[in-house]
């Protein structure tokens, strides 16, 4: 594959490797990631304006992740700054809200519900085609504000309060819990446990910002649980699997598990992780799932700059057509956060070494991803038979994803000095 960016850490050693891994990664700028003056992250600080491949634009769920590990850093103030950056590319989008809360069929038209991907300099929609029908977005923006204000300690303004008003009752009008989205991946339209869990860990954080004594005109408790049963209903059909019968496995359930936090069942968490890792685990990274054929192998050769990354929503069967079986893209994002879950595992149950083995696996797993340039990319592909990182490199989220991997092995060195 390449050489590797820093030596596998070895259990008995992990006192004196870490912090060499970090001067490391200091000295590379691996977990580097620089928020805008709005407080708004690209996808890839690597991407020019106007750019081809679209990176260059800012994803509400990306941004809301990176922010979500930037304030596990420490830096609760970088985080809230983004998502009131978010808040003010939201309160652009009022009049879709209230477009579908009038007139919910409306939310087949997929370019007029919010959009969730903006011009991360001007905090303006982008004149584009794209999938927009992304719930999972939307509620993992409304669980990071309602987090930092429930657990960080910053209230909400009278245009945030106004803002988020809109969000249960957008929620109940398009049906979130049977609700056919394109998910994180923005493709084919189903109903995805991984964006109903979003949305009721968004509820969720904003009914326990209700029952802190917050207010939000025209939000009741009751309206709030009404809506997490409905959700519940569906993931206790779904879960452990995305979309059955169209979709098993795949790796965007992880979220569901952290940093949403959402699935609380020891087996069921234990049935998602075995799901991804049995089904999805490459040589070098994880796929997003069988059959994604998004960067399948030789990528390059099928598919201009123009329209790598162009929206396939509606048309992903002839993307499909590409994939040989088996030559998926291996993507970064995963292994980080199989570390950090399992990593929660093991302070639950310290006495539990094999729990400290896999999240020291994973986490290996995540370092010997990086290239020799001291970077996270998003993936890497065939080309020409032989696994290559793609242009999207560094990926803001897989820097984040990895930034919190770490810092969750430190807390396992930690608790078993300290037993």
């Amino acid at each position: 594959m390449m050489e590797r960016f820093f030596a596998e850490l070895q259990a008995g050693e992990l006192k004196q490797q870490l912090p060499l891994l970090r001067e490391k990664l200091e000295r590379a700028g691996t977990l580097r990631v620089v928020p805008n003056a709005h407080g708004i992250y690209a996808a890839s600080a690597s991407q020019a304006p106007g750019s081809a491949t679209g990176y260059q634009n800012a994803w509400l769920r990306d941004n809301a992740m990176v922010a979500h590990s930037v304030w596990q850093s420490g830096n609760a103030e970088s985080a809230l700054r983004t998502s009131r950056g978010l808040g003010k590319f939201l309160a652009t989008q009022t009049k879709r809200f209230e477009a579908i809360l009038r007139k919910p069929a409306r939310k087949e038209d997929v370019q007029e519900r919010p959009h969730i991907r903006f011009d991360v300099e001007t905090l303006r929609e982008n004149d584009e085609k794209w999938p927009h029908a992304q719930n999972d977005a939307l509620g993992m923006t409304l669980w990071l504000r309602f987090r930092l204000a429930n657990e960080a300690g910053y209230p909400l303004t009278g245009e945030e309060r106004e803002l988020y008003a809109y969000f249960p009752k957008y929620f109940r009008a398009i049906e979130y819990w049977n609700d056919r989205d394109s998910g994180a991946w923005e493709e084919a339209r189903k109903v995805n446990s991984s964006s109903v869990g979003a949305v009721m860990a968004g509820l969720f954080a904003m009914a326990d910002y209700l029952w802190k004594g917050g207010r939000i005109a025209g939000v009741t408790r009751k309206m709030l649980q009404e809506l997490i049963d409905k959700g519940e209903r569906t993931l206790s059909k779904q879960l452990p699997l995305e979309a059955p019968p169209e979709r098993d496995a795949d790796g965007a359930l992880l979220f569901l598990l952290y940093p949403l936090e959402l699935v609380k069942r020891p087996d069921l968490k234990h049935l998602i992780v075995s799901l991804v890792r049995a089904r999805l685990a490459g040589k070098i990274g994880i796929r997003r799932y069988v059959g994604d054929s998004y960067f399948c192998q030789d990528y390059h050769e099928w598919f201009s700059p123009e329209v790598r990354s162009a929206d396939f929503s509606d048309r992903v069967g002839l993307r499909d057509a590409f994939l040989r079986p088996g030559c998926e893209a291996q993507w970064c994002l995963f292994d980080p956060l199989l570390s950090v879950i399992y990593g929660q595992q093991f302070l639950q149950q310290p006495e539990r070494a094999e729990l400290l083995e896999l999240q020291l696996l994973h986490l290996n797993r995540a370092i010997a991803q990086i290239n020799e340039r001291g970077e996270c990319p998003e993936l890497y592909f065939l080309k020409n038979g032989t696994y290559v990182w793609n242009e999207h490199t560094p990926l803001a989220w897989a820097q984040a994803n990895l930034s919190l991997a770490i810092g969750q092995l430190e807390k396992s060195v930690k608790a078993s000095r300290e037993r």
